[in-house]
């Protein structure tokens, strides 16, 4: 008997000790387990199970996060996908490198007297984003990173999930 109630007790206690456990569910099946330090409009700090050093993830790659304290479920951003050159508007233009933090890189795209003209916080719609975002479609791609360097150095880098 005394067995039985042991057994029970560890068991009833791993299950308690594994639900405080938080979850990512990245967009390509991905799981990641940890704890939720903060969340804000674009990005998700967290540690991994048994760890204290703390990540960061674009919620762009993320679909949504289960706390494992109240089993509430956040959807964080919805798939993108993108199959063909027609997509392209499907395409989301990033300005800030840690909004692509658990995304894959791809090729830098664009040339030169575009990205010249290219006009930050429009939101893409220029005729420049429009070729920016055309090409990452054509590509397979569903985000386009944007950075001007202190050299005002336009650059294009394309990434997806």
């Amino acid at each position: 008997m005394k067995k039985i109630i042991l057994l029970f007790t560890l068991v009833f206690g791993f299950n308690i000790a594994s639900a405080q456990v938080d979850v990512i569910k990245k967009q390509i099946g991905e799981t990641l387990r940890g704890r939720i330090i903060s969340v804000d409009d674009n990005v998700i700090v967290f540690t991994y199970e048994g760890q204290d050093v703390p990540y960061t993830i674009a919620k762009n790659a993320v679909e949504k996060i289960t706390y494992g304290r109240s089993g509430q479920v956040i959807q964080t951003s919805n798939k993108i996908t993108v199959t063909s050159q027609a997509d392209w508007a499907k395409v989301v233009i990033i300005e800030n490198l840690e909004n692509t933090k658990g995304l894959e890189v791809g090729p830098r795209i664009g040339d030169g007297a575009d990205l010249a003209n290219y006009q930050s916080g429009n939101n893409g719609n220029s005729a420049v984003a429009r070729k920016l975002k055309t090409e990452a479609a054509r590509l397979g791609y569903q985000f386009v990173l944007v950075t001007t360097d202190a050299s005002s150095n336009t650059t294009a880098v394309v990434y997806k999930y």
